[in-house]
């Protein structure tokens, strides 16, 4: 056991697993389809802020915290910086919780440079922040414990579960137990299990886990693959994802989002239920956790899940056009024609459905219009099999095309190979069907 003292608290006892929060998250700057209607959204979120905002302070026992909050709700509130988010989206496209943050910088930026609003200039970034939060929500499942550099007076007291920082005295008060002054706490805390009684913090050894049998193998399997897409050239940077379902339960295991895979480790991969909530792990999931929950739910044949950005296979789906079988190594992994899902905002529950829509309940790979590719199987192993046919195949239907016309399968024939592919090719008991 390791214990360390806080400088303050606001009392109170609390076990569970810890959750590292970043104290500047990655937003999207993807351009939203409906301008209006995001506005509309910021506007909702903006009214129930203030409200809130007026609750809280109203809660504060001491003039300080009153006075502090009142800074942050005169800041959302503000002319300058409530045009400047506008603009963003309204002008650029930019999602609401994106326009927030980058709209704040711009005015703090501003305002810094006169002497007398550079105080109140530090407090358009804590709020737009706060507020981008919201817009964003992250399922945190009972029993977790945030951690964190710095949360800022909002975030510490809009939150519903304990909390540790390393920085100081947040200079409000509420009920939820929270320990500050931590200088120790760091992202390496992430995943173990803590205890906090007052200004005191326990955590427990790393190898004393308490996630459920399975987490560990199939954390194991995915982040294998993972990294093997990286290596294979299926994807450049942080960019795809890979997830599997755990045996035996209504959840699966998904790469986390926005990290490089080579840094990834087994306590990195999220453990997501069906309906999108996270049950164990200490990073965020990939933005693209609605397409793989949805697929699971849809879908029980399918064990796991592929999406790759892979160049030529990619090429088909920026011209919107479905790619031909014209291969019997490509008939066997996925019998007929990969179709094209329409163009949709990615990371979205309407990405999700218009992609499995198109994707039926039998075919095992799909192009996302201006995107890139899902692959599927009744293993991992098998719908990685069949993204790095697809993009072998994608290659090898460019370079024909270069040369003639290139002679596509007749669709029984397809069929018929990938029937027998599926069921009388390799070794006994090594088959498909065999497969984990």
């Amino acid at each position: 056991m390791e214990t360390y003292q806080g400088s303050g608290c606001w009392s109170g006892q609390a076990s569970g697993r810890i959750l590292w929060v970043e104290t500047a998250p990655v937003h999207d700057r993807g351009p939203v389809s409906d301008r209006a209607a995001e506005i509309s959204r910021l506007r909702a979120a903006m009214a129930t802020a203030l409200a809130d905002l007026e609750r809280l302070t109203e809660q504060q026992p001491t003039l300080g915290g009153k006075v502090a909050l009142q800074t942050y709700r005169e800041a959302l509130q503000d002319p300058a910086f409530s045009g400047r988010v506008t603009m963003l989206i309204d002008v650029h496209g930019l999602p609401a919780s994106t326009a927030l943050v980058e709209g704040a910088s711009l005015v703090a930026q501003v305002m810094s440079r006169s002497e007398d609003l550079a105080e109140r200039a530090v407090t358009f970034p804590v709020a737009a922040r706060w507020l981008a939060r919201r817009l964003m929500p992250q399922s945190i499942p009972p029993g977790t414990i945030l951690a964190a550099t710095e949360l800022s007076p909002l975030e510490l007291l809009d939150r519903t579960h304990p909390a540790i920082v390393a920085s100081g005295d947040p200079g409000v008060q509420g009920d939820t137990p929270l320990v500050w002054g931590v200088a120790a706490a760091s992202p390496d805390w992430a995943g173990r299990m803590a205890h906090i009684d007052g200004e005191s913090v326990t955590l427990e050894p790393r190898g004393q886990s308490h996630e459920p049998v399975g987490y560990s193998a199939v954390r194991r399997t995915v982040l294998e693959v993972a990294r093997r897409m990286k290596r294979d050239g299926l994807v450049r940077l942080t960019s795809g994802n890979v997830s599997c379902r755990v045996p035996g339960l209504d959840q699966f295991a998904i790469t986390p989002s926005g990290m490089e895979y080579e840094s990834l480790e087994p306590d990195d991969i999220c453990i997501l239920d069906l309906e999108g909530n996270l049950v164990d792990g200490r990073r965020r999931p990939s933005t693209e956790a609605p397409l793989h929950r949805l697929t699971y739910q849809r879908r029980p044949d399918v064990n796991g899940i592929v999406h790759t950005h892979s160049i030529y296979a990619s090429a088909f789906a920026c011209l919107g056009q479905e790619m031909p079988v014209i291969s019997t190594e490509l008939a066997g992994l996925v019998g007929g024609t990969i179709r094209c899902a329409p163009y949709a905002k990615s990371g979205t529950e309407e990405f999700a459905v218009t992609a499995l829509d198109t994707l039926g309940a039998d075919d095992v790979a799909v192009l996302f219009q201006n995107h890139g590719v899902m692959a599927v199987g009744h293993s991992l192993k098998a719908a990685y099999d069949v993204a790095v046919g697809l993009e072998e195949a994608a290659m090898i239907y460019h370079l024909a095309r270069q040369m003639g016309e290139p002679v596509i399968l007749p669709e029984e024939e397809r069929r018929r190979i990938f029937r027998v592919t599926q069921t009388s090719y390799g070794q006994p008991g090594e088959g498909p069907e065999k497969e984990g």
